[in-house]
């Protein structure tokens, strides 16, 4: 895939474009359809042209990246002004059939990434609903530029996904606000030292989970009887952090769910 076109400037669109880019894909042949002014500034620093600029463009491939009220609209937007043209997804919770009752015809397929795909430490599912299995395997090798791919058979399955890999970043950095408000008065007040603590301390959990997958073995490596660990655990285990934790990401995919109802 060459020429790929962002139709959609945000969060996401930006995190692919830097992820593409920091794994080698030229920026002149990256592109971008959007009218937020803060969006098109920050693909304007990375050298990111807007397509309006470069209409006789061929292009390989366009990625809808844009929220889902403005989802189906971008789309018709885009087989008026393009013949044939490939199209991946990105927007959650609306399903396949939403697109292909407009043109049964289009090389269609669903991807949900995170925003970790900057760092080229993306997941991604992969949903394929008419794409032949060539190009799909270009659409392969083109996410796993920016990270790892999950192939999922079943569609429905992309809304578990979402609620917990697209969102999952948010989750963690929500618990590592609570961590930095304690650790900052450690750290003399030093917001960027509590800062480097915490990316390393993360960094570490990354390198021991990949090393031991078993994470009660992990934790009991950390956790000495009647230490201060076991009493911080205690601490969540009795006011049921896990539940907590876990009704919030379902949460995430029941939405998920009934954005698809919406549209």
């Amino acid at each position: 895939m060459k020429n790929i076109v962002l139709f959609g400037g945000g969060n996401i669109a930006q995190a692919i474009v830097e992820g593409l880019i920091y794994a080698g894909h030229q920026k002149n042949n990256i592109f971008y359809v959007d009218r937020n002014p803060k969006n098109k500034k920050i693909l304007k620093k990375l050298k990111i042209r807007s397509l309006k600029e470069n209409t006789s463009l061929k292009i390989d491939l366009f990625i809808l990246a844009v929220k889902p009220k403005d989802a189906l609209s971008a789309y018709q937007e885009i087989l008026k002004d393009y013949k044939n043209p490939k199209i991946v997804s990105l927007v959650a919770g609306i399903k396949s059939k939403k697109y292909l009752e407009m043109n049964k015809n289009i090389k269609f397929l669903r991807a949900m990434p995170n925003t970790s795909s900057r760092f080229n430490l993306g997941i991604t599912a992969l949903y394929n609903c008419t794409f032949s299995r060539s190009d799909f395997k270009k659409i392969v090798m083109l996410f796993k530029k920016i990270g790892i791919i999950i192939e999922v058979e079943k569609e429905s399955k992309l809304d578990n996904f979402t609620g917990m890999i697209g969102s999952g970043p948010a989750y963690f950095f929500y618990l590592l606000k609570s961590y930095e408000k304690k650790l900052i008065p450690l750290c003399d007040g030093d917001k960027n030292k509590a800062n480097y603590v915490m990316v390393n301390l993360v960094k570490g959990i990354g390198m021991s989970v990949e090393n031991n997958k078993d994470l009660n073995k992990l934790i009991a490596a950390v956790a000495s009887k009647k230490g201060t660990t076991e009493a911080g655990l205690e601490s969540f285990k009795s006011n049921n952090l896990d539940k907590v934790f876990e009704e919030g990401i379902s949460a995430a995919i029941r939405r998920s769910k009934e954005i698809s109802n919406e549209f």
